[in-house]
């Protein structure tokens, strides 16, 4: 047997009122929506519920009457009972126009009704998914990095789309049912009372029975529905893992693997199959039974002419055993999908109740706005200095990444910061962003807490470029305008000439309109980093952070790059995260960290001459480089020093 294991996702015991409540709130917004949809359903209720019924009634015993007489149906005279001691005397062709009116009314409710209440799925779903989204753009980055974009993408996907259609359909749905068989006692008990409690002398038995099948039937089809899912994504994985499957030669294994995996499968929706195919016929044996039942006890009542008076009470309650008996089901149904969709709206209310860690003062919300509502107008203009002041920072709490840091960079200074992996680079810049904030310590830009100013205001004046770029769909006009969404289109030339991609964007057929598909697939690495320097640049930034945005690259594309990331960062406050140790020699301060701490801080030449930590960096570096390359980089860099 395969090893393989499904997480089953746990199935809730009971409703969340809690939950519901929350969630409901959005359907109770759109009051007037709900007000109308209740009306139509008290029509249509009314209508299948109490008027039909009645209706029949009334024509069965004028019939009944009249049975051995001559006389035309034109002629028939029929006396309709309604609910609260209404009486009409009708004739035939007056009851032929309700009849056709009632249906009529109703079939024109019924469009309205569906039609408003796909209105109001869509409206729900709409506002649930911008809630959602809007907090996503609200949180901070120590969200994402515990939560994997696959969760989100599923809530604001998949959770929704089941949230809307619960909510609305489910309130119409419940609204309905709850009408229907109102309207369906009330017309039952006005008829024959005793009769009423014959036909509901197995409806207990009915509540029992449909509620305990729907939640073992929602838990096997939950555990069947979890199989297949870790199955689609096991399957993907052995797809995208197929060359190395067959370099290992374990193309059998992976077989077994896979017949195990589907045996499972089959297996678990085998159980789910079983189930339901004891429970429906196990309702129908009991609707059948009251339908006995009904007749059994009617036949002997009429027979004896005690209760019954008229044919038409024997024929409309056999009507009536399906009239209660649907509802019921109808209410198990809903339940049960009620538990479904539970943990959907428990996930989406945890997603939108979630608070950011990082957030502006109130006094500073007021002054600068918010990131989704900015006030740009209160921005003060950013000259690039910034101060660390005993800076330390834990992502655990206990667990010290930086500690006590002392660090100043002087307005349109170029630092470049290297060490080892888990050295602190990449927390220091974050920290400067304000991705994350300092445990202990502030940090200063401009001389001032930048808690006192906007995260709004703080990113609209830094360019931040990744290791990884990242290449939105679209033309490459709206990449590079990312950076800046009301940019023209002379600013977005100027940005692309400015890093030398301004060439190579003209020579493609469509220029810059040219679109981009399935993450810049037909760039090369360079080609993508240099339209992501080009984002960056477009809304000219004061500070710059280069995150080794050149060690994914050749060393030939990364001298081009050099070139346009020295004309790019003249005059800005520039922080550059460097692997590589050649591209940072021409900084005006190279930043050696180690375990969180800064343990050098100079120039390449001073730093070299101290033959530290930096100087055995760079060496190790060197011989690492072809004979060619060490010619050239002792010529450049090393010969310069003596």
């Amino acid at each position: 047997m395969a090893s393989f294991s499904f997480e089953e996702e746990a199935l809730a015991s009971k409703l969340n009122f809690s939950s519901w409540g929350k969630i409901a709130r959005y359907a109770f917004r759109r009051s007037g929506l709900l007000l109308l949809m209740m009306s139509l359903m008290l029509l249509i209720t009314f209508h299948d519920g109490s008027l039909i019924p009645l209706l029949n009634r009334a024509v069965i015993r004028s019939v009944a009457v009249l049975e051995g007489q001559a006389i035309l149906i034109s002629d028939l005279s029929i006396n309709l009972e309604l609910l609260f001691g209404l009486q009409f005397t009708l004739n035939f062709t007056e009851y032929v126009l309700v009849l056709m009116s009632g249906i009529l009314l109703r079939s024109i409710a019924i469009y309205v009704l569906f039609f408003v209440t796909n209105f109001l799925e869509m409206s729900i779903y709409i506002a649930v998914r911008q809630d959602a989204f809007r907090q996503v753009q609200k949180l901070s980055f120590s969200y994402f990095d515990k939560t994997s974009s696959g969760w989100l993408i599923a809530r604001l996907q998949s959770d929704t789309s089941k949230i809307s259609d619960m909510i609305s359909w489910g309130i119409t749905r419940f609204v309905w049912i709850t009408f229907e068989i109102s309207f369906t006692l009330v017309t039952m008990f006005l008829i024959s009372w005793q009769m009423s409690l014959i036909l509901l002398a197995l409806v207990p038995v009915m509540a029992v029975i449909a509620p305990y099948f729907q939640i073992k039937i929602l838990k096997l089809s939950r555990i069947a529905r979890n199989a297949f899912s870790s199955y689609v994504a096991w399957l993907a994985e052995v797809i995208a893992g197929a060359k190395t499957i067959k370099t290992l030669s374990i193309e059998k294994n992976v077989q077994k693997e896979a017949n195990d995996i589907v045996t499972d499968i089959r297996d678990k929706s085998w159980k789910t199959a079983k189930t339901q195919a004891y429970f429906y016929p196990s309702l129908v044996v009991i609707s059948a039974f009251t339908t006995a039942i009904v007749i059994f006890f009617g036949s002997y009542f009429m027979t004896n002419s005690i209760l019954i008076t008229d044919v038409s009470i024997f024929v409309l309650f056999i009507g009536f055993v399906k009239s209660i008996y649907d509802p019921i089901q109808e209410f198990t149904d809903l339940f049960t999908e009620l538990m479904s969709t539970q943990s959907s709206v428990e996930k989406i209310l945890a997603l939108i109740e979630t608070e950011p860690t990082i957030v502006d003062r109130p006094d500073v919300v007021e002054k600068y706005g918010t990131i989704l509502a900015p006030k740009k107008e209160a921005y003060e203009l950013m000259r690039g200095a910034i101060q660390f002041e005993h800076v330390k920072f834990s992502y655990i709490p206990g667990v010290e990444i930086l500690h006590d840091t002392h660090l100043h960079i002087p307005e349109g200074q170029t630092i470049a910061i290297v060490g080892e992996t888990g050295s602190g680079k990449s927390t220091t810049v974050n920290l400067i962003c304000r991705f994350y904030e300092p445990s202990e310590g502030r940090i200063l830009i401009d001389g001032v807490d930048y808690k006192d100013r906007s995260m709004g205001w703080l990113r609209s004046n830094i360019g931040y470029v990744q290791q990884t770029p990242f290449i939105f769909s679209g033309t490459i006009r709206k990449n590079i305008a990312y950076g800046k969404v009301d940019a023209t289109d002379e600013e977005i030339i100027k940005a692309a000439k400015a890093v030398d991609v301004h060439d190579y964007i003209m020579s493609l057929p469509h220029g810059y309109d040219t679109v981009l598909r399935d993450g810049g697939s037909d760039l090369s690495v360079g080609q993508k980093q240099l339209i992501a320097f080009a984002r960056a640049i477009v809304r000219n930034p004061t500070i710059m952070i280069l995150d080794e945005a050149t060690s994914s690259i050749d060393t030939e594309t990364e001298a081009l790059i050099q070139k346009a990331i020295q004309r790019v960062l003249k005059g800005r406050t520039s922080i550059i995260i460097a692997h590589r140790l050649s591209t940072v020699v021409d900084a005006d301060r190279i930043l050696v960290m180690e375990n969180g701490w800064i343990i050098e801080d100079g120039n390449h030449k001073t730093l070299m001459a101290k033959k530290g930590v930096y100087h055995k960096l760079y060496m190790n570096q060197f011989a690492e480089l072809k004979v060619e390359q060490q010619i050239d980089t002792f010529q450049k860099q090393i010969a310069t020093l003596d």
